[in-house]
């Protein structure tokens, strides 16, 4: 669904934020928290890690947890599905997390002068809530029984998998917005809700999540060498010694049995398997938690079901299992089937039951707040409200099992929910979406060019599984940044301004994409255009704007980075194609009378932008561009050369000289090089001496 045409008019009127808002691309609608991964991807693309962080913070404050775990739905919607593989948007969310930093002192709260709000559980959704809350100016303080804030974070998700001073970078972050903690504290036991309400909280919200694992009254289940997921994990994670033997049976398939089986091998046991209902496609595991497993040597034992715990004196034997003919009913229903006369045993010493979680709400009973027959809690989904129209609910308690980017988009709605609530007005959770960008045409796929994703490095298998360090090192800036540049920045392209176009065709003649589709005006339908910003700079009528960048951004840069070369005996400007260009030099680093501008494509660099260059005091400007063939935007090579060209000789009439006007081709994406050719120009100035236009 294409979005309305602009005027000139309108367009001056509207932010680049409110015009990109008009459309979504997929993978920020398939994000629960509907984070903006166009707009953090294209600033990693130019090397501003810093303002990539504060984009995801807008809608996620665990940048650093979800960097490691997410489930990425995201890469899922990835338009880029369509042409070779998505965007490694996780990868690239932890490498922002961990190349930007924190400064908490310097985070800017609002005055905390609205009602306390009492939030129960440190998890995902609760400190989500709190966080919100907190910025509106409300007091709100997290209530757990555990000794950490994060939930099943902290105290569940092995090490290997997320360090623990990753969720607490997070967790400070979230507590700097001015939220309390009080952690070890036990609603019901150390306090009531009653006594929340005396001590002034307005509003309570519970966010416990699943605390309890289940389990199955099978004979022998009862056994102590019969773990459960997590106190296991639990354990495991505080240090604390877990008794398990060499042969373990973990029960279930899902994504926690995963890293309960994971666990056990780092924990000592020699052979770890997986007992599940499910067979190879039913499975509920992720295909790459999978993976990872079986590289570790875990084996996955399918269509097998519990029926009894074999010991022998006061020893496990073994696991009694039984044949499951089917798991799901014909409207996909979890209504499992078995085979009573299919038995087999399983040799082990140790099962650990990972077959789900549930909710503690004892702290519930006496007060007055719902639960249905099955203990479950009664929540109102339009206005996230118990039966008590003060005490709300979110995250898993009301969801089920869950993501943590999912436990996140709830702590929003609820934070939504109970402002309201507590100004008065009428609670309606219903989000109202704009469109999304439409799937990338077949006839366009040929047309964009393949680049390939890279893979994330780990420690190998039979290293990794001794013990619970990281086992993914994280990309490399160089990997990063170019993968990066991979995202198509759907959504953010062209636009033409209706008052303004007068369908010369300039712009389909200019486009390697066959994008615009000219009537009585040029449109440029939003599902196809790649932003290569060609039809901006050779428009004859100025009639293009680009959506996701406005035409000053380019002349700021080159304006700033001259700047700050004041003083130098000869200053080069160095203008880069970033999609093939180095990773960005460090900032207070570099070649002295040199500064470096790095654009997410060349295509957008116009002939005014070279000419102001010298007008701002450069002596000369030196265009670095990718190997013909080599750019993700086909022809933009051969038509920069041109607009060189015709600076060139616009410099030569004006008696400044076309010699300080230079172009590289081939050296984008090899530093060396590029240093190489910096020093050449540099060289080459030095003969010219200053720029007559500044002396």
């Amino acid at each position: 669904m294409a979005s309305e045409q602009l005027t000139s008019k309108e367009y001056a009127k509207m932010s680049l934020r409110d015009i990109l808002e008009r459309e979504w691309p997929p993978c920020r609608m398939a994000c629960p928290a509907h984070v903006d991964v166009r707009a953090y991807l294209e600033l990693a693309a130019r090397g501003f890690y810093q303002e990539a962080l504060a984009i995801i913070r807008e809608r996620l404050p665990f940048p650093g947890v979800c960097g490691r775990i997410c489930h990425h739905p995201c890469e899922e919607a990835c338009r880029r599905n369509d042409v070779d593989e998505p965007a490694a948007i996780r990868d690239l969310k932890r490498f922002i997390f961990e190349h930007a930093a924190d400064d908490l002192a310097k985070i800017a709260k609002p005055e905390q002068v609205r009602e306390k709000v009492a939030v129960i559980g440190g998890g995902p959704a609760g400190l989500t809530a709190a966080y919100d809350l907190a910025r509106a100016g409300f007091q709100p303080t997290v209530f757990d029984s555990a000794p950490v804030l994060g939930g099943i974070l902290a105290t569940a998700i092995p090490k290997y998998r997320l360090p623990r001073e990753v969720i607490q970078r997070d967790v400070d972050y979230i507590l700097a917005h001015g939220v309390e903690a009080k952690t070890g504290v036990q609603i019901g036991k150390d306090i009531t809700l009653d006594q929340l309400r005396q001590e002034g909280y307005k509003a309570i919200v519970i966010a416990v999540g699943l605390s309890q694992s289940r389990s199955l009254p099978i004979p022998g289940s009862d056994h102590p060498d019969v773990h459960q997921t997590l106190p296991f994990l639990w354990a495991a994670a505080f240090g604390e010694k877990v008794d398990i033997g060499k042969d373990v049976l973990v029960i279930g398939g899902g994504n926690v049995a995963i890293d309960v089986g994971r666990t056990a091998l780092r924990l000592g046991a020699e052979r770890v398997r997986l007992v599940c209902l499910e067979n190879e496609e039913e499975i509920p595991a992720w295909d790459w938690e999978i993976c990872e497993a079986n590289e570790e040597g875990i084996e996955i034992i399918h269509r097998r079901a519990p029926k009894q715990v074999v010991i022998e004196g006061d020893k496990i034997t073994g696991l009694e299992t039984k044949g499951v003919t089917r798991v799901f009913d014909e409207e996909k229903r979890f209504s499992p089937q078995y085979d009573e006369s299919d038995v087999s045993t399983i040799e082990c010493d140790t099962i650990i039951f990972a077959i789900g979680q549930a909710s503690d709400l004892s702290f519930l009973e006496g007060t007055g707040i719902k639960t249905d027959e099955r203990g479950r809690l009664e929540y109102n989904a339009d206005t996230g409200q118990t039966s008590a129209e003060d005490v709300f609910a979110t995250g898993e308690v009301v969801t089920g099992p869950g993501s943590a980017v999912e436990a996140v988009a709830s702590g929003h709605r609820i934070a939504k929910a109970i402002q309201t609530y507590l100004e008065g007005g009428e609670i309606d959770l219903a989000e109202e979406l704009p469109p999304e960008i439409e799937k990338l045409p077949e006839a366009s796929v040929p047309k964009i060019p393949r680049t390939e994703r890279p893979k994330m490095p780990t420690v190998a298998p039979e290293e990794r599984k001794k013990n619970f360090d990281a086992f993914e090192l994280g990309f490399e800036e160089v990997v990063a940044v170019a993968e990066a540049r991979r995202c198509m920045s759907c959504g953010a392209g062209a636009e033409v301004l209706a008052d303004k176009c007068s369908a010369c065709l300039t712009c389909l003649r200019v486009c390697p994409f066959d994008v615009p589709e000219v009537t009585d005006i040029a449109r440029m339908p939003s599902a196809i255009c790649q932003a290569c910003s060609l039809c901006v700079t050779e428009c004859p009528g100025n009639a293009i704007v680009m959506k996701g960048y406005a035409i000053t951004d380019i002349l700021n840069d080159i304006q700033n980075a001259i700047a700050k070369m004041d003083g130098a005996d000869t200053r080069l400007l160095v203008i880069g194609c970033g999609h093939h260009a180095p990773p960005v030099v460090p900032r207070d680093e570099g070649i002295p009378g040199v500064a470096e501008v790095y654009l997410p494509t060349i295509g957008r660099l116009g002939v005014t932008d070279m000419l102001h260059a010298f007008e701002y005091g450069a002596d000369g400007v030196l265009i670095v561009e990718c190997e013909s063939g080599t750019c993700r935007y086909p022809t933009v090579g051969e038509r920069v050369a041109r607009r060189t060209d015709q600076v060139r000789g616009m410099l030569k009439e004006t008696g400044l000289g076309e010699d300080r006007l230079m172009l590289r081709v081939g050296v984008a994406g090899d530093r060396a090089a590029t240093e190489s050719a910096i020093r050449e120009a540099v060289e080459a100035l030095k003969e010219l001496g200053p720029s007559p236009a500044r002396q």
